[in-house]
């Protein structure tokens, strides 16, 4: 075999690899366009294509497009398809895809800001959660997110958590002794049910259903809607509306590569995400009240407490701020904004 007939075949293998390296880099590459300069992303995320939060980002979606004239689509991706919360976050902020939405617990190792989100009763009511996303404390948040990568596009309504299980009918805190609740892995949420004298069990998402089914976990704490949206009504017996845990997700788009956008690109999706917002709430509370009756009219006991009970239930986790509103975890000065533009102390959330 001559130098030649060599030296070809290697050449033509390395032609072939760079071929293909390049092939990968242009699919992993957010941002892109075709041949009439459309611009395409993608955005991933883990709830139920007919949860309300997927709901108002294909709302999102479809006003980007329209507002665009067709210039920017974005493909949005449900049910974990391109990978979980922690996962999509993570190609957002490296952007291997451009934009990501997840539940705003798992946002704490970006900003421990969020953790003052997840303190029992801090938002008594839907409205108190829009005036704080919409001000100050979420203008904080959106500062805080941009320092770590992501552009913060919009916060969806996730909805209150309820305390529901399948072992007894539960009015008290005194009737959650002993009960193995799954819960995230916020340490916050933890503490809510060591103070209700059940013993929390961190469940993955995934594994909740099965861990109901088998009786790993007995109860939960989850939005109805959610809960409905994900057929957990089969496996579950009785619900009590707390409201202890208000949390919101959150839709954030690399920060490079929304920044390389034109600024009528940029405009058109803050805009988008602006509509988006109030299209979305209204969708999440008529969902969560039509899940509400929807476990009622399955069977599920659904029990409202009393204001007596009420004070009770929020008297009994006070000591959890106690442990976390501290410098390093729930940082005071966040707290305090919070309160002072919600125009209550933490002694009127508790008295």
């Amino acid at each position: 075999m001559t130098l030649k007939n060599t030296i070809t075949p290697i050449i033509m293998a390395i032609i072939f690899l760079t071929l293909v390296l390049l092939g990968n880099t242009a699919l992993n590459t957010g941002a892109q366009s075709d041949d009439s300069d459309t611009i395409h992303l993608r955005l991933g995320q883990v709830k139920a294509a007919s949860h309300a939060v997927s709901l108002g980002i294909d709302r999102f979606a479809e006003l980007v497009e329209e507002k665009s004239d067709g210039e920017v689509i974005i493909e949005t991706f449900h049910d974990g398809l391109i990978g979980n919360d922690r996962e999509v976050i993570e190609s957002a902020q490296m952007g291997s895809i451009d934009l990501a939405s997840s539940s705003t617990p798992n946002m704490t190792s970006f900003t421990n800001y969020f953790t003052a989100w997840d303190l029992p009763y801090i938002f008594e009511t839907k409205e108190e959660v829009y005036t704080a996303i919409d001000g100050e404390p979420g203008d904080i948040v959106r500062e805080k997110m941009e320092e770590n990568g992501f552009k913060v596009i919009f916060f969806p309504d996730y909805g209150y958590r309820q305390i529901v299980n399948n072992v007894r009918p539960v009015r008290v805190p005194e009737d959650m002794a002993g009960l193995k609740i799954r819960t995230t892995n916020s340490r916050i949420e933890q503490a809510d049910f060591v103070h209700y004298g059940s013993n929390p069990t961190p469940v993955a998402w995934s594994e909740v259903f099965t861990a109901l089914q088998q009786g790993t976990v007995e109860g939960e704490g989850n939005s109805y809607s959610l809960l409905w949206d994900s057929k957990h009504q089969e496996v579950l017996d009785y619900a009590t509306e707390v409201n202890y845990n208000y949390s919101s997700d959150i839709v954030v788009m690399n920060l490079k590569i929304f920044n390389e956008l034109s600024e009528e690109h940029q405009q058109i999706i803050m805009e988008a995400g602006a509509e988006a917002t109030e299209w979305q709430r209204k969708i999440a509370n008529e969902n969560d009240e039509k899940a509400k009756q929807d476990f009622i009219d399955y069977g599920i006991e659904v029990y409202e407490p009393t204001d007596e009970e009420m004070r009770e239930w929020k008297q009994v986790v006070e000591p959890v701020w106690d442990q976390f509103v501290v410098e390093g975890i729930a940082e005071p000065k966040y707290v305090e904004i919070i309160l002072d533009t919600l125009g209550k102390t933490k002694e009127d959330i508790f008295e």
